[in-house]
This record gives structure tokens, C-alpha cells and sequence, in this order.
């Protein structure tokens, strides 16, 4: 019988089903590493770069991040497959629905909503700082277009988190949990790398600003997405809020502002909300930590009395 906690879904093991433990992680790491550099040569190899955060996605460029994004699922599922088959390497990594759909559909939720609110705390800062200008709320002919794109963009997602909180997390749970969020979203912000030296993150700033600034920042959101993870128990759920943070804060910081921004200091990438995300991982933490206090009061179930006749 398989570990359950008390919300009933599947908890997470230091290790994944597929019974290669840590011994593969390497593999899986160059793989990873070596495909984002290769899916980037043709922007490199174009001189491309991305110089003002007004600058338009060229179609080479969105192919090529598609690409990218790929390659830590495509990875984590032949790894896996060797050991499991296709289908049980499927259920191994979160991509085949493990728990009822009214658990994911909640998990989803929260998924979405965790980053939208640190996203608007981080914006309330850094208008504070006269950083940010909000000028108006977006309305439906903004929210529509992104809404459809975000979901036909739900397979890409998916192409990040089957390797990173799929395969990538549940190895790393064994150094301990907090050490494994950190390293996991460090690792994940410099998987990231050949796409911020190309000004993907911060446009027309230096790459040596640029490169530590999503590294840190990487590493702070890849542990709230992987803490989402863990406190939900659902892949989808880290999917989820994976993807709010590309197809709906950055986008509706732009739309909701009186005026260009500088995604260094506003949004949800920006050192505005280093801050937030840095209590929220604590918070999370607080109350798993709480919840597991209370759990451990309460009697087993075998150990509950039963109602007499």
C-alpha cells in the first residue's frame, strides 16, 4: 500500500518509483543542460537578443524555446521508461492523474493562485518604490488571448515539470527537504541560463546582472512550484502554477501598467518580489510543519473507538 497523507493523495517518496533512485540524476542533469545550450545555438548562431521588454518573439526564437522546454520531459520519461515500460513511467513522473479529479481540480487552483498573489504583492512594492505605475485593470479583450494561449501552452509546461518536480525532485527530497527545494529551484535557474544570456529575462541589462538575478530568482519561485508540489501531491498542480507565472503575471504586468516596465524591478521575475516569495516559502513551510504536529496528535484510525451498538 502506497503512503497517502491526510488531505488522501499519494505523498512523495525521496525517490521515484522507477527504482534508479539517485544513480541517474547525473544523466539527467547533462542531458538537460547540454540540450538547453544545443535548442539555443540558432539564436546565438543569428545574433539574436532581446534588448527592451517591448521587443516582440521572433519565430525562430519560440521554436527554439519550445525546444528547450522539452527537453527535461522527453529526458526524465526515457530514463524512466527504461526501468517501468510507458506506462508506469507515466504515473512514476505525475503525468498519468494519481489522485481524484476533484483533488487536482483544487490543487490547480491553488496552483494558480499562489502565484498571482505574490506577483501583486511584489507589484504593490515595487510601486511603493516608484518602480511600477498601475494604471488601469485589465479587461476581456486582454484576459481572452491569454487564456487560450496559456491553454495550448499546457503541454510545454508539462515538458518542464515531468523532469523538474517529477523526476528532479523526489531524488533531490533526499538530502532533506529543505536543502532539496533550494538546489532544485538553483538547478532550475541555471538550466535557465542560455536563455537569460540572450536577454530573455531581463532585456537590456548586462548578463552579468542578468544571469545571478534569475538564478536567485529561480531558485525562490522553483521552491514555492516545488513546495506546491509536495503540499498538494499533484504534478498538475505545479504545471499550473508554472504556467500562470509565464502566461499570466508577466503579460498582465505589462497590460495593467500606465507605462513600459523594467521586469528587473516589477513583475513577477523582479527583485520586488524576492521578498514576498521568500515568506511565502517560509509560510508554507510553517504550516506543513503545523499540520504535521497535528496530525501526529490525532489517533490513528485504527486507534479511534468505535461506536458502540
Amino acid at each position: 500500500m502506497k503512503p497517502t497523507s491526510a488531505s488522501g493523495h499519494t505523498a512523495m517518496k525521496p525517490t521515484s518509483a522507477s527504482g534508479h533512485s539517485r544513480s541517474d540524476l547525473p544523466l539527467f542533469l547533462t542531458i538537460s543542460f547540454v540540450g538547453a545550450w544545443l535548442a539555443m545555438v540558432p539564436l546565438w548562431a543569428e545574433g539574436l537578443r532581446r534588448t527592451s521588454a517591448g521587443q516582440g518573439t521572433p519565430r525562430l526564437a519560440a521554436l527554439c524555446m519550445i525546444l528547450m522546454m522539452l527537453v527535461p520531459a522527453l529526458t526524465a520519461f526515457g530514463l524512466t521508461m527504461r526501468g517501468l515500460g510507458p506506462r508506469r513511467a507515466a504515473r512514476a513522473l505525475g503525468l498519468a492523474r494519481a489522485n481524484p479529479w476533484r483533488h487536482e481540480l483544487r490543487s490547480v487552483a491553488v496552483g494558480l493562485t499562489i502565484p498571482v498573489a505574490i506577483t501583486a504583492a511584489g507589484l504593490a512594492l515595487a510601486t511603493l518604490a516608484g518602480r511600477y505605475a498601475p494604471a488601469h485593470l485589465p479587461g476581456p479583450a486582454t484576459v481572452v488571448p491569454l487564456v487560450l494561449s496559456a491553454l495550448l501552452s499546457v503541454p510545454l509546461y508539462f515538458g518542464e515539470e515531468l523532469g523538474w518536480q517529477g523526476y528532479l525532485l523526489p531524488r533531490l527530497l533526499g538530502l532533506g527537504r529543505i536543502r532539496g527545494l533550494l538546489l532544485g529551484g538553483a538547478i532550475w535557474g541555471a538550466w535557465h541560463v542560455p536563455m537569460t544570456a540572450l536577454g530573455g529575462s531581463y532585456p537590456g541589462h548586462s548578463i552579468l546582472l542578468g544571469i545571478p538575478v534569475a538564478v536567485v530568482t529561480a531558485t525562490l519561485l522553483g521552491t514555492v512550484i516545488a513546495t506546491i508540489r509536495l503540499s498538494t501531491g499533484s504534478v498538475w498542480a505545479a504545471v499550473a502554477a508554472h504556467l500562470c507565472l509565464n502566461e499570466f503575471t508577466l503579460p498582465l504586468t505589462r497590460a495593467v501598467s500606465g507605462g513600459p516596465v523594467d521586469p528587473l524591478f516589477a513583475g513577477p521575475l523582479s527583485i520586488s518580489t524576492w521578498p514576498v516569495t521568500a515568506l511565502a516559502v517560509l509560510g508554507v513551510w510553517l504550516a506543513g510543519r503545523r499540520c504535521a504536529r497535528l496530525r501526529g496528535r490525532l489517533p490513528a484510525p485504527q486507534e479511534q473507538p468505535t461506536a458502540s451498538r
